[in-house]
């Protein structure tokens, strides 16, 4: 028999204060879950992606937007505060509280013959010299959307700029067909461009018409026709020489002139595109006019100009609602609601896959206020 004595493990003295630092952990521990399932419950109740709100079939009227809530550079605001102080002062209003981009409707929809005068009126009025350095006060409110969009500054002067960008490559188009989907595609911006390649890649244009907006260098033009269009009319304000072979398929026209034989084109194009061009109109950084929503007008002049059932292949900035005055725009839920407006929002495309990724509202709210990215979102006109 083994009468040696067991050690004592911990002495007794002890046992009181481990009893507490216990309950300490304990109570730590609870704390926590309790916190943590907090913000999912939040999270889910806050940001919860959905398609259709309830049942469709439930009034408009009905909905509660104070229950649906959306990221801005102040924090999350309801929709109902949204929809009273944004959108109904700007012509819109909610129908749909979709995530992560609200469906509105506007509350008096122009005519194409009225969105084509006001937006030739605006561009005949006198500019200035220069740029100017910060936005006029007594419009502070319409460029900011009521302070619901986040003001930075980053001004740029392209005016008559010398060192500013000029056309080029318009005489290698016979070079950049045969160039594979990383080289076209990120010719001016790198994987965000190829975003581009692999939204008209997805969505074949085989034999349609379309025209693009703004263009330095053909790269979105070339995508258009890799992937089967027939006829392409670039818009731009400097003049390009095409190259001899391609003109049979590929021709260019001044905004000016675009606008003024408006209804010689509307309702003819299949598809429309613009990449890292609409995010600046409005802003005065080429010398063009300040209008606070000169992106809202080319958008509805894009409309116009489409067929039915046409395609949009757009691409800027996206993140929070910004704008870093007077370099662009950076579009988030509220001002891509109103850009929306009159589509459908059929895919979104990074770069990084071939294949239509889902921008839900933490991709897109997922950097900080002034941080962006570039997709290409592919609407189609209602």
């Amino acid at each position: 028999m083994n009468n040696r004595a067991h050690p004592i493990l911990c002495p007794t003295r002890f046992y009181p204060l481990l009893l507490i630092v216990g309950l300490f952990l304990m109570i730590t521990t609870l704390f926590i879950q309790d916190r943590n399932a907090s913000q999912k419950l939040s999270q889910s109740t806050s940001e919860v992606e959905i398609v259709e709100p309830f049942d469709t079939k439930i009034p408009r009227g009905e909905l509660n937007l104070k229950e649906f809530n959306v990221k801005t550079h102040k924090g999350f605001v309801s929709m109902d505060e949204l929809n009273e102080n944004v959108f109904k002062k700007f012509g819109y209003e909610i129908i749909r509280p979709t995530f992560p981009v609200p469906t509105v409707r506007m509350l008096k929809e122009p005519t194409c013959d009225e969105v084509f005068s006001e937006w030739k009126r605006i561009s005949e009025e006198p500019q200035p010299e220069f740029p100017p350095k910060q936005i006029p006060a007594d419009r502070l409110n319409e460029f900011l959307l009521n302070n619901y969009t986040a003001l930075g500054r980053w001004y740029i002067n392209d005016k008559n700029s010398a060192q500013g960008e000029k056309p080029r490559n318009w005489d290698k188009l016979s070079e950049m067909v045969k160039w594979p989907r990383a080289k076209l595609g990120g010719l001016a911006y790198g994987t965000d461009g190829v975003s581009m390649y692999d939204a008209m890649k997805y969505h074949r244009l085989d034999g349609m018409s379309g025209f693009v907006v703004g263009s330095m260098q053909p790269w979105v033009e070339v995508s258009a026709l890799v992937h089967g269009a027939s006829k392409i009319l670039t818009v731009e304000y400097n003049k390009l020489t095409i190259q001899e072979e391609f003109r049979d398929r590929m021709s260019s026209i001044l905004p000016i002139d675009f606008v003024k034989d408006w209804k010689k084109y509307a309702g003819t194009f299949d598809f429309a595109a613009s990449f890292s061009s609409i995010e600046h109109s409005g802003l005065g950084r080429y010398g063009d006019p300040i209008d606070p929503i000169g992106d809202f007008r080319e958008v509805l002049k894009i409309r116009c100009m489409l067929k039915p059932g046409g395609l949009l292949f757009l691409g800027f900035p996206l993140g929070t609602d910004a704008l870093q005055y007077n370099a662009h725009r950076i579009y988030g839920s509220i001002r891509l609601a109103m850009m929306f407006y009159g589509f459908e929002w059929l895919n979104t495309f990074s770069g990084h896959s071939e294949n239509p990724h889902d921008l839900t509202s933490e991709r897109l709210h997922s950097k900080k206020v002034f941080g962006m990215f570039q997709n290409t979102i592919v609407l189609k006109k209602l």
